[in-house]
């Protein structure tokens, strides 16, 4: 059963910033998700990326299995249909969508080297696979910095949001966890009374998600008990679908809301060769950062909830339950 989702804010980055920090706790406070607008991401960056991911997932199988993430010790590269489940309580089967894992290039010399998912990338060969016309990792990791440069951007207003100093995570992003990943949906039609769904109930791990997606509906947001869909915004908004994740919601005791969400493929897909794509960028902490309620947040949203711990800990028993291969690498 679903309802309409159209109170989801707006935050307009060509706002004041007080109306920006008061707009991104409304939306966080009520269900953790707003779309964003006015972001400075020029639409010729995430034309190339989608571009790149096009070229890439039209590959065969093969092809695509040379730069698998499941043979890669930092979780980078290829991730099959099927491999993640993310309600592995109801999904009968694994997500319907394949995706591909691309993180801060981190080689030998970096004092991070040899930490878990800490590392370089997993590249296709360019040449081979016959993805020269676009390229994949050069718009790749122009729109990987483009994000990067946006999510380091919005943490004062996070921070004011929360009535903190706002360079209070200045020192906890400075080596993030910056993890973009393309996806493409199968044309398999969703059935979520069977367990079958493109992207399984889940909440995001981390602390920000900002979502492109090309257009196609298919986001769901659970609220009281129903699902209600997220539409994308006009094409001319050149909009993100933004949302906070478990950590988020743990850091704030609560106060920021972590929502359950899922991906449904609709029967209009079908057989017509039309395959839904979206492109998430999950921006989560450092490695050792300690994270614990804040205590402006455990005063306002009592007790305190959640147990301190460190991201590293935290992230490597998210995978671990949801990634079959993970335990493997």
């Amino acid at each position: 059963m679903t309802e309409s989702s159209d109170d989801i804010p707006i935050v307009d980055l060509s706002s004041d910033p007080a109306s920006v920090a008061s707009v991104i706790r409304d939306a966080c406070v009520r269900h953790g998700f707003f779309y964003l607008t006015n972001h400075g991401v020029p639409r010729s960056l995430i034309d190339g990326m989608h571009d790149a991911s096009r070229a890439f997932f039209a590959l065969p199988e093969s092809a695509k299995r040379t730069v698998l993430a499941s043979n890669d010790a930092n979780n980078r590269g290829w991730t099959p249909l099927g491999e993640e489940t993310l309600d592995p309580a109801t999904q009968t089967r694994g997500d319907t969508k394949e995706g591909y894992y691309i993180g801060r290039e981190i080689g030998p010399s970096s004092d991070e080297y040899g930490k878990p998912l800490r590392g370089p990338n997993q590249w296709p060969d360019e040449a081979k696979l016959g993805l020269t016309e676009s390229g994949f990792r050069e718009p790749m990791m122009r729109y990987h910095a483009a994000l990067t440069n946006l999510c380091d951007s919005l943490m004062p207003s996070f921070a004011e949001a929360l009535g903190l100093h706002k360079d209070f995570f200045e020192d906890k992003f400075k080596f993030p966890t910056a993890t973009l990943r393309p996806l493409r949906y199968s044309e398999h039609k969703s059935a979520p009374e069977k367990g079958v769904l493109g992207a399984g109930a889940h909440s995001d791990y981390g602390v920000l998600t900002v979502l492109w997606t090309d257009g196609i509906n298919g986001l769901e947001i659970r609220k009281n008990q129903l699902w209600c869909p997220v539409k994308p915004l006009p094409d001319e908004k050149n909009a993100f679908i933004c949302n906070v994740g478990d950590l988020c919601e743990r850091w704030t005791n609560g106060v920021f809301k972590s929502t359950v969400h899922r991906v449904v493929t609709r029967a209009g897909l079908a057989g017509r060769g039309n395959r839904r794509h979206s492109c998430a960028f999950f921006w989560e902490p450092d490695f050792d950062t300690f994270v614990e309620p804040l205590p402006a947040c455990v005063a306002e949203n009592p007790p305190r909830r959640y147990e301190p711990t460190t991201y590293g800990e935290y992230i490597l028993a998210k995978y671990r339950a949801t990634h079959a291969d993970f335990e493997k690498r």
